[in-house]
């Protein structure tokens, strides 16, 4: 499915939102809109579901419930500017 990102025919519908932003998707376009403050990102939906999976993921690690894979050396977060 071919998408414009200035095309004037999207209808946005609201899955979530909360202080932090909003997320909303074109039916039309299968397109996710992820908006934070001043930061918008469009993704497709198979895009949004892995972003999805890996910030889950890493609330987990954060919170202690899962060991961090794939960071620095000995598992340790990198400090990242």
């Amino acid at each position: 499915m071919e998408y414009s990102p200035s095309s004037s025919s999207c209808q946005h519908a609201l899955l979530a939102r909360s202080p932090l932003g909003h997320v909303t998707v074109c039916p039309d376009c299968a397109v996710v809109h992820l908006s934070l403050n001043c930061v918008s990102v469009r993704l497709e939906v198979e895009a949004f579901a892995a972003l999805a999976e890996m910030l889950n993921r890493a609330q987990e690690c954060l919170h202690g419930n899962r060991p961090a894979q794939g960071l620095g050396h000995g598992g340790q977060a990198c400090a990242v500017h």
